[in-house]
C-alpha cells in the first residue's frame, strides 16, 4: 500500500503546503556556500563577476545564485572555491556549532557537502571523523574533501550503524543527515509503500541510537532528514526521547527560513522551501546522561 502524503497536513498551513510543493519545480536559483579553506569573500566575488554569475550574499559563508548551471561550469567552481547547496542542509552543519578543539563525526557523509562545511567551520584544523557505508558514495565523498582542501578530516568506509558500540562517548558533536524517503528532494509524485517508510524509519532510529551512544555526555547531535513524514521525523525523535538517555532539545537557528510550527515537538523544525532552499526537517539535542 502507498504511504498517504496527505497525512503531512498537520504540519504546514495551505500557504506552507503551496510552498513546500512550488519548492519541487524545477528551478536555476540555488545557494552556494564559501570555502574558506582556499580563498576569502573578496577572491570569490571577483571570481562570480569575472564570470557574470549574478548573486546575493546571504551570510557569511553563502551566496543565492541565479545561475546553478553556468555556476557549476565556472572556473571557481572546478577550483573548489565553493560547493553548491541547499541552504537548509548548510543550517544543519551551522547549527553544530563546531570548533578546531571538538571531536565531530559526520555520519552518513556522502557526497561531503555537510563535512566541507564542518571542516571550515573548524578552520581545518581538530578531529573531524566521516563515515560512510556506500562504496561509490563513499569515493565521491573522498574525492569532493580534496578537491575542497579538507585536510582535518578522516575518512571510514563502514556502517554508521556499529559507531555506537565500536566508539562510545567518543564525541563531541555529531552531525547525522539519515537516509530518507527524499519527498523534500523528489517531490509528492515520487510514491513510497507504508513498508518502505517503516524500514527507513526502523533504520533511523538505529542510526540515531548508535549516535547517541557515541556522543560525550554534554555533546550536542543534530539530527536532520530531507524528508516530510512525521514516522521519519518526530517519531524518531520522540523513539530517542523515551530510551534509556537523558536528552535535552535544543533551540534551533533557523533565519533567514521560515519554519512550520510543529504541534508535537518543541525545539524541532520543519524548514519550509524557498527559491534557494528545499524544505528539511532539524532537531538539536544535548545529551545530559
Amino acid at each position: 500500500m502507498l504511504y498517504d502524503i496527505s497525512k503531512i497536513k498537520e504540519f504546514y498551513t495551505d500557504g506552507e503546503l503551496k510552498e513546500l510543493e512550488k519548492s519541487f519545480c524545477d528551478t536555476n536559483s540555488a545557494c552556494i556556500f564559501l570555502n574558506k579553506i582556499k580563498c576569502e569573500a573578496k577572491e570569490l566575488e571577483q571570481s562570480l563577476q569575472k564570470e557574470e554569475i549574478i548573486f546575493t550574499r546571504i551570510d557569511d559563508f553563502t551566496y543565492k545564485i541565479q545561475d546553478k548551471h553556468k555556476a557549476s561550469q565556472s572556473e571557481a567552481f572546478s577550483k573548489g572555491l565553493f560547493y553548491i547547496q541547499n541552504y537548509s542542509s548548510y543550517l544543519c552543519a551551522k547549527n553544530l556549532d563546531v570548533s578546531k578543539d571538538d571531536i565531530v563525526l559526520d555520519m552518513c557523509a556522502a557526497p561531503g557537502g555537510k563535512s566541507i562545511n564542518l571542516a571550515n567551520f573548524m578552520q581545518n584544523q581538530g578531529d573531524l571523523r566521516c563515515v560512510e557505508l556506500n562504496k561509490n558514495r563513499f569515493f565521491k565523498l573522498k574525492t569532493n574533501l580534496q578537491k575542497y582542501g579538507v585536510k582535518n578530516a578522516k575518512l571510514f568506509c563502514k556502517n554508521a550503524l556499529n559507531i555506537g558500540k565500536l566508539c562510545p562517548l567518543s564525541f563531541d558533536k555529531i552531525l547525522l543527515d539519515a537516509p530518507c524517503s527524499a519527498f523534500s528532494k523528489l517531490g509528492f509524485k515520487f510514491q513510497r509503500t507504508n513498508n518502505e517508510i517503516k524500514s527507513l524509519a526502523k533504520l533511523q532510529k538505529k542510526l540515531l541510537n548508535s549516535a547517541i551512544n557515541a556522543l560525550k555526555i554534554g555533546g550536542i547531535l543534530v539530527y536532520s532528514t530531507c524528508t516530510v513524514t512525521r514516522e521519519e521525523n518526530e517519531e524518531v525523535i520522540l523513539n530517542a526521547l523515551n530510551s534509556k538517555f537523558k536528552l535535552e532539545l535544543l533551540e534551533l537557528n533557523t533565519n533567514p527560513l521560515k519554519s512550520a510550527k510543529n504541534p508535537h515537538i518543541k525545539n524541532t523544525a520543519r524548514i519550509i522551501a524557498n527559491e534557494f532552499s528545499q524544505s528539511f526537517f532539524m532537531c538539536k539535542i544535548m545529551k545530559l546522561a
